[in-house]
């Protein structure tokens, strides 16, 4: 399993970006700077944080310091600037190496920032009634206790001094004083740095585009306004559609067209915007592979396969790796160095799944629309699934598993997997639709019969070319028992109108026996009829199961006629589910099946139709002639 956070491992080949950046970030000629890592959700922007971090740590000759910061952790906080001007001051506190001798310094602007904080929730936890009307006081200051209001001197005694605080707050934090105070603090702030030893700050901030509008727009004016000073440097990891969201809704777009708000603000905030690319399917199958590897191999022998993927120019090149080629890599190169598996894993378990991977690993990669954060997501869902199936000792195939979840996961809406659960719930985990489909799209039969795909399913879908390199995928499911793999998925095919689960085999036959069409009109009637004989509980069970199919099927008004006329007990309900059809769905077939029922009921429901939906009532007198 893998934690759905940064890695401190260089899987993504993002080592050339994190050197340049630290280059870059680390000039005398560029600071004070503000790096913008641009990328949506999940691309990796932390883990590239993490790399520029122990970059860092070669430059032997330079004094770096490396504070790291996450905007998230400011969302409770009542004002966004001064948390980060805080976090920051706490980081260089906490850091001996450089800042031992800022000690002074760093209290004071600490307490600079103290009184630029507004605290308006104060005097809301302790302060009595007779003083309630005092607000606006810091959020630092410490609170009288209730014992030090025993007597009217002392009462009077809090009060003059919490008027004090409130005069010398208000006198610090007028509107005549702001300039004043943004500019105080820069210099402070440039001073600290300066009178420090060290030769460049570093400051990282992740996950900023987490918080909400006003929390965005807070941090980055600290940013701008107070922070930016000598041998700074920012770098800000963002998803650039948020924060431009952010903006926008803080500042409207003007009515020039030709200004666009967001753009020019983020220009201001960020000197050098660097877009972190969208994985090619490629890249996102060598990841897979690799975190495959992960899971097996210790940290030493993990990172001397890739780098000799590195120096066979692998990343650069964008080749796609081949399990084959891992696992050659890890028999005869590293074994040399002394091979490691984690413990309670084995070669064996090693190899079969690196090749499992590398057979469906391009197919999966289409669908995982070059993230990282889904590719772990996708395996942490099927190794989920294989402990599941272990611990009930369910007898399953790992291939089968993971082309199933390569279904469900590019299939967004989940139609056609939900579509397969289906079928293969009629045919006891054996769908046949499913094996004419393979048969048909593969052209096993030797026929050269065309794909019709309306015989078998409404959803064109199956027969896209997504769905033909599915079908080509190994292993073959024709003659499978999907059952136990569709049991391990239950969560996503779990909706009201798939199959009751409650029916065992003997009625989904039942039901099956029922609804199919190409059976004898005569022998469905007598299968519908042999319903009175059986116990009311099941017999409403197997009705739910053909309202179900109905449902999903509108060819199905055939076998709801029959149940309308032979088994009065569902009359009203199936009578309603006649008037539930959409105008503009109802043609002559399904007029001239109404017309199957009794004089009366074909009335009621012209009249409804036509009087009260609006229908045509040339069509329904057609119907008649």
């Amino acid at each position: 399993m893998w934690a759905d956070d940064a890695s401190k491992i260089d899987m993504l080949a993002y080592r050339p970006y994190a050197d340049l950046i630290t280059e870059i970030a680390i000039s005398e000629r560029m600071n004070p700077l503000t790096i913008g890592l641009f990328g949506n959700w999940g691309s990796g922007k932390s883990t590239l944080l993490n790399l520029i971090e122990e970059q860092t740590n070669i430059y032997t000759d330079k004094k770096i310091a490396v504070i790291k910061v996450n905007a998230w952790m400011f969302e409770g906080y009542e004002d966004a600037k001064t948390a980060l001007m805080e976090a920051i001051l706490q980081g260089m506190k906490e850091n001996k190496t450089f800042f031992e001798g800022s000690k002074d310094g760093i209290k004071s602007l600490m307490e600079r920032v103290n009184w630029m904080a507004v605290g308006k929730t104060a005097l809301k936890q302790g302060i009595p009634l007779a003083i309630s009307g005092i607000t606006g006081l810091p959020p630092l200051i410490m609170m009288p206790n209730s014992s030090e209001f025993d007597t009217p001197e002392e009462v009077q005694k809090q009060i003059d001094k919490v008027q004090n605080f409130k005069q010398e707050y208000m006198k610090t934090n007028s509107k005549e004083n702001v300039v004043e105070n943004i500019r105080g603090f820069r210099e402070g702030f440039s001073t600290l740095i300066e009178k420090s030893s060290v030769d460049n700050l570093i400051i990282l901030i992740d996950d900023l585009d987490r918080c909400n509008p006003d929390r965005i727009i807070e941090t980055l004016e600290a940013i701008k306004l107070f922070l930016s000073v000598p041998r700074t440097t920012f770098i800000i990891a963002m998803d650039e559609s948020i924060i431009s969201y952010s903006i926008k809704r803080k500042y409207p777009q003007l009515n020039d067209e030709g200004i666009n708000v967001s753009d020019d603000y983020i220009e201001k905030i960020v000197q050098l915007p660097i877009k972190i690319a969208e994985l090619a399917e490629s890249d996102v199958k060598n990841y897979m592979l690799l975190l495959i590897a992960e899971m097996f191999l210790e940290e030493e022998s993990l990172n001397q396969l890739i780098e000799k993927l590195k120096t066979k120019g692998i990343f650069i090149k964008g080749e796609i790796i081949s399990g084959t080629e891992i696992l050659d890599i890890v028999q005869k190169d590293i074994t040399v160095n002394g091979l490691k598996y984690k413990g309670g894993t084995t070669q064996e378990e090693f190899e079969q799944q690196i090749q499992i991977f590398n057979s469906i690993g391009s197919i999966v990669a289409s669908s995982l629309k070059g993230n990282p954060r889904q590719t772990k997501r996708f395996l942490n869902t099927f190794y989920i699934r294989k402990r599941l199936a272990e611990i009930q000792q369910i007898e399953f195939n790992l291939a089968i598993l993971a082309k199933l979840m390569v279904l469900e996961y590019f299939d967004s809406d989940r139609d056609l997997f939900k579509e397969l659960f289906q079928w293969q719930f009629e045919h006891s985990g054996k769908p046949i639709q499913l094996s004419t489909l393979e048969k048909r799209i593969l052209d096993e039969s030797g026929d050269g019969e065309p794909i019709n795909i309306e015989d078998i399913s409404k959803n064109p879908a199956w027969t896209s070319d997504k769905m033909k390199r599915w079908f080509g995928t190994e292993p073959r499911l024709a003659d499978v028992d999907l059952s136990p793999y569709f049991y391990l998925a239950r969560d996503s095919v779990a909706e009201k109108r798939l199959f009751s689960t409650n029916l065992n085999q003997e009625e989904r036959k039942y039901i099956n026996q029922i609804c199919n069409l190409e059976t004898h009109i005569a022998l469905r009637r007598k299968k519908i009829e042999q319903m009175l004989e059986m116990d009311e509980v099941t017999r409403n069970e197997i009705f739910k199961g053909v309202l179900e199919k109905y449902h999903q099927d509108n060819t199905q008004l055939e076998t709801l006629i029959e149940f309308y006329k032979l088994l009065p007990q569902y009359k009203s309900k199936v009578f309603e589910e006649f008037k539930k059809l959409k105008v503009k769905d109802i043609t002559l077939t399904e007029i001239l099946l109404f017309q199957q029922l009794d004089e009366e009921s074909f009335q009621i429901l012209k009249k409804y139709y036509v009087e009260e939906k609006k229908a045509d009532i040339k069509l329904w007198d057609l119907a008649g002639v």
